[in-house]
């Protein structure tokens, strides 16, 4: 059945750090389970998608539980090393280039990076998403609002030069599968007034 928009899976979620230890990691998400949470999200470069530790699997094959992608992963779709040769991509604050917290969306550049990553990472994980797909892909938390300040970028608030970023791997998705969706966060004030409209195949998170 396609996936309603209007219609969000009734999905409580535990987010786990790809920082915490395997011992760690397990003591939690056995107590999540057994506390009614009913899904998993790992971030989009969890080992969880690279090498399925089988303590896991075994774990997770022994609840009804929905496995879903993302969180605060926003950076990882641009690579910090090109800053050196490629400030352009990057966000620009008082007239200067930083390398940290985000980039600039209106780069043409920048979002054929995004995208090609974007492709690479939905290679890794997307078989590891439990259908209806949801992948979360959220602003670096406490930095929402830091957004580019070049000519170009000044035309759009912080929030729609993030929905640029959205809808981007929002249509690199869909070529996955045209069920999944983005969930994104809506922190705008005014969304009435919002010029950049977010891809059908997107979900604001609650």
């Amino acid at each position: 059945m396609p996936y309603n928009k209007n219609m969000k899976p009734n999905r409580k979620r535990l987010f786990i750090s790809k920082k915490t230890g395997t011992s760690e990691r397990l003591k939690l998400i056995k107590l999540a389970l057994e506390n009614e949470c009913n899904t998993l999200v790992f971030s989009l470069d969890d080992v969880f998608f690279k090498n399925k530790n089988q303590k896991f699997v075994k774990l997770i094959k022994s609840y009804p539980v929905n496995i879903e992608a993302g969180g605060h992963n926003l950076a990882l779709l641009m690579p910090r090393n090109l800053f050196l040769f490629n400030r352009d991509l990057f966000r620009m604050e008082q007239g200067k280039r930083k390398q940290k917290h985000h980039f600039c969306p209106t780069n043409p550049k920048t979002i054929e990076i995004i995208t090609n990553r974007a492709q690479n990472i939905f290679n890794h994980v997307i078989q590891g998403v439990t259908a209806p797909r949801i992948i979360h892909l959220l602003p670096e938390k406490g930095y929402e609002s830091i957004w580019c300040q070049c000519p170009a970028c000044r035309a759009f608030r912080p929030a729609e030069q993030y929905l640029i970023v959205v809808n981007a791997v929002a249509d690199v998705l869909s070529r996955f599968d045209p069920n999944a969706r983005i969930m994104y966060i809506d922190f705008d004030t005014e969304p009435e007034a919002a010029r950049i409209k977010p891809r059908k195949n997107t979900i604001v998170s609650a």
